[in-house]
């Protein structure tokens, strides 16, 4: 991605909204958010089911989610000049149908190509919904007034997997895949309906060429430098939760319960979080939330104490939600408001979310198999007070700034 892309990034907001203005874009953001992650975990256990079912076995089930988070990731640095020549209501609505079309076709085909071309196709319309989503919202409110916005939108996107996770995997283990895939084309149209909240804009704006590529992309990493510390751990809160939603299940009887502890109250927490960060600043915020993903996850270990794993589970949970406010608003504020900035911000924030899930879900195979959940979950833990550590060196720097801090 250019410099010239990202800065042109912004270029349809024109001035600040009205209140009007402001309220049906803000709800439009909401709607979408809750149908474009209903639709994600509705199929995200249901479509490597069904790969089972038609013949590809377990690996082909793996590539279907490889296929997804790939095409997710390699989208997601092109979102800024997207949104410049799309606009926000257009580039918002091409998502909500690169997510929903191909849950349309998804019951007529039933080879491993097939399925694997759509789920790209998902991917993309993923990468691209998930970057609006944040960038969007945040460009919507000022400074002061972003951490709330940024839990509203949290809080909804978590609503949005407590209900299509569990129903996902119910109707799946029914057999009852039709309903899945129709029911998640359904929630990818409210993407559609929420994009009308946005208002007309003129023609978009056609980025201008950037005059050096190897220019553009020393300012690109001069952008993103700022912003290191909080997705560096950023992407550690990730590892551990991918980590402790992927293998807490096959170590723990009670993971079902846990896990459903965890969800909500990452919920919860993504609310209360806003409010003490435009309040507070994320930095204040982000410590004690760290310590208590920290704690949270090295309490998987405690596989055969289930009160002890309930409580580690609901600790896991509101620091995970604290976190991931927390690091964005101070990505956000590291970027500043000037053109792109917000955009840069919120593909780099999505690509460590992505990223540190992924590595988290890959790299705690081995240790699991090696140490057992003994080793993995306090391991996982340390990484990231390590993290902690060094982000809090870091912020703490003289040549540092005071990026995150309450506005003045």
């Amino acid at each position: 991605m250019t410099a010239s892309a990202g800065a042109a990034a912004s270029t349809d907001t024109g001035p600040p909204p009205s209140a009007r203005r402001r309220r049906a874009a803000t709800a439009g953001a909401l709607i979408a958010a809750f149908g474009g992650f209903a639709g994600f975990n509705l199929t995200l256990s249901a479509l490597p089911a069904y790969a089972v079912r038609s013949g590809a076995g377990p690996s082909g089930a793996g590539t279907l989610t490889a296929a997804l988070m790939a095409a997710t990731l390699v989208v997601q640095p092109c979102t800024p000049w997207l949104f410049a020549r799309l606009g926000r209501r257009h580039s918002l609505a091409l998502s909500g149908a690169l997510l929903g079309l191909p849950c349309l076709a998804l019951p007529a085909v039933s080879t491993l190509p097939a399925l694997t071309g759509l789920a790209a196709v998902r991917g993309l319309g993923f990468g691209m919904f998930v970057v609006a989503g944040v960038t969007f919202t945040a460009e919507l409110f000022p400074p002061d007034r972003r951490g709330r916005a940024i839990g509203w939108y949290g809080a909804v996107v978590g609503v949005a997997g407590v209900l299509g996770a569990p129903l996902g995997i119910a109707l799946a283990r029914r057999g009852a895949y039709s309903p899945v895939f129709t029911l998640a084309a359904g929630t990818a149209a409210l993407v559609l309906a929420g994009s009308l909240g946005f208002p007309r804009t003129g023609p978009p704006v056609r980025p201008s060429r950037a005059r050096s590529d190897r220019r553009a992309t020393r300012g690109t990493w001069r952008s993103v430098r700022p912003m290191a510390g909080p997705l560096l751990v950023e992407t550690a809160s990730t590892a551990a939760y991918g980590v402790v939603f992927t293998f807490l299940p096959l170590t723990a009887a009670a993971a079902p319960g846990a896990l459903l502890a965890a969800q909500a109250s990452t919920v919860l927490s993504r609310l209360g979080a806003g409010r003490l960060i435009d309040r507070f600043g994320g930095r204040p915020v982000l410590v004690p939330a760290g310590l208590a993903t920290t704690l949270g996850t090295a309490a998987g270990a405690a596989s055969h104490t289930p009160a002890l794993l309930m409580a580690g589970a609901v600790l896991f949970g509101a620091g995970f939600g604290a976190v991931q406010s927390a690091t964005l608003i101070l990505a956000l504020r590291a970027a500043g408001d000037r053109p792109g900035g917000l955009a840069l911000a919120g593909v780099a924030w999505n690509i460590a979310f992505d990223g540190g899930t992924g590595v988290g879900s890959l790299a705690g195979g081995p240790v699991l198999l090696l140490g057992g959940p003994a080793a993995l979950f306090p391991a996982t833990a340390t990484l990231l007070a390590v993290i902690l550590l060094l982000d809090l060196r870091f912020a703490a720097s003289p040549h540092r700034g005071n990026a995150g801090g309450p506005p003045e």
